[in-house]
């Protein structure tokens, strides 16, 4: 009677191993995720495009994609039978706008399968009217199973918002914009400084009264960023004045809070 338990044993243990094998071979083999090399997009357009590439691995998948939000924004993505993302809708865990010039949107899909020169998911965009007219898209990551694979080769695409180039004043110091605009409850402010020193932020309601004093801040020359989290009882729904003071001068913004 030893014997077949002796099998069984060395039988599941080589299961197991089997298994391991099979998942490090996945973090470590060559998978390629392309978007579309060129796209052109008008303001306001909405285009639906395809990610295609190879992934050998399946289950749980999150892809992390990075773009350029003044020229595009990434307005929902499509997955189901067909796809290497078989989910539908998509489990989307990251929507935000980091900068002026960066972006992130991230999908998952428990239920994915390996494909190979496939369609893994497409993307709904849409056109922006912001200060550049030539962008990027591109993947940043993939997860699988809660590992990110190590060897997966990525694509940048170039977006071009057509339309013809709007003439603009370069801004040398002040705000820039606040992402995303409107907001419910987080944005993140982005301003330029002409020289390092001080900058002091205070809001103010559309009348111009005091809303909120926020800290002051040694700035660097050049874009930087401050993120703002107005908690329910400080701020209401509605527009507000971002106003930003240096030893150079006042600048003003307008930001709208959605409730």
């Amino acid at each position: 009677m030893q014997i077949p338990i002796a099998r069984t044993i060395v039988v599941r243990s080589l299961a197991v191993l089997g298994i391991l094998l099979w998942s490090a071979a996945s973090l470590f083999a060559q998978n390629e995720i392309n978007v579309p090399q060129n796209t052109e997009i008008a303001v306001g357009q909405r285009l639906t495009v395809a990610v295609i590439g190879t992934l050998d691995v399946g289950g749980s998948i999150e892809v992390t994609f990075r773009y350029d939000p003044s020229v595009m924004r990434i307005v929902g993505a499509n997955g189901g039978d067909g796809y290497g993302l078989r989910c539908f809708p998509l489990d989307i865990l990251e929507n935000s706008v980091e900068s002026a010039s960066s972006a992130v949107f991230t999908v998952r899909c428990p239920f994915s399968v390996s494909i190979a020169n496939d369609t893994l998911v497409t993307l709904d965009i849409e056109g922006v009217g912001g200060e550049d007219t030539v962008g990027f898209l591109r993947t940043d990551r993939v997860v699988a199973n809660g590992l990110e694979l190590t060897n997966v080769a990525f694509t940048t695409g170039t977006v071009i918002r057509t339309g013809g180039v709007t003439a603009r004043q370069v801004v040398k110091e002040g705000i820039t914009g606040n992402y995303p605009n409107p907001f419910s409850s987080r944005t993140r402010i982005v301003y330029v400084m002409d020289a390092d020193g001080p900058v002091k932020f205070i809001v103010r309601n559309a009348q111009g009264r005091l809303v909120q004093e926020l800290a002051t801040i040694d700035a660097l020359t050049g874009e930087n960023y401050l993120d703002y989290e107005q908690v329910a009882w400080q701020v209401a729904g509605g527009v507000y004045i971002l106003q930003m003071t240096t030893d150079a001068g006042t600048y003003y913004h307008m930001m709208t809070v959605m409730k």
